[in-house]
């Protein structure tokens, strides 16, 4: 019993010790200078890119880059109740991404999507919608600076 206890803490502690870390995780990415951002398209969903591409960016990189986003939500109702009310619907959310430096224009199409039951309350729905637009900014943003890390 005593040399069971024993291996299982220290299976733990050889596990727990060995060093991994992610290899995309949201600390590694390689900073950028953003040079221009124009956005296009759903206003709020604009502005929570911005704000978490700002947040990789440093004007001391070598890279530097300027970043053309196009946006679109679309809504849908997947589901309706027997009076006709739609009680489920789903949010397809995509960015046209446009890169471009000195000697590269690339461009990438991010397509998101998520699904919500309607609520009886206004206000709760919409914190939902933008809880999960906050969300989702943050997903595009990460695949763009995965994308952006593969460049050079």
């Amino acid at each position: 019993m005593l040399k069971k206890i024993l291996f299982i803490i220290l299976i733990i502690n050889f596990l727990q010790s060995c060093g991994f870390t992610p290899m995309y995780s949201e600390g590694n990415f390689e900073k950028i200078d953003i040079k221009k951002i124009s956005l296009s398209g759903d206003w709020e969903l604009n502005n929570y890119i911005r704000e978490s591409l700002l947040r990789h960016s440093s004007e001391n990189s070598s890279k530097k880059y300027e970043i053309i986003i196009d946006t679109t939500i679309k809504q849908d109702a997947i589901s309706k109740d027997t009076t006709g009310a739609v009680t489920n619907f789903k949010f397809f959310i995509e960015a046209e991404v446009n890169i471009i430096s000195e000697n590269l224009n690339k461009e990438y199409f991010f397509r998101e999507n998520f699904t919500m039951e309607n609520f009886d309350d206004q206000l709760t729905k919409e914190n939902y919608i933008r809880s999960n637009k906050n969300n989702l900014a943050n997903l595009i943003v990460n695949k763009l600076m995965m994308q952006l890390s593969r460049l050079e």
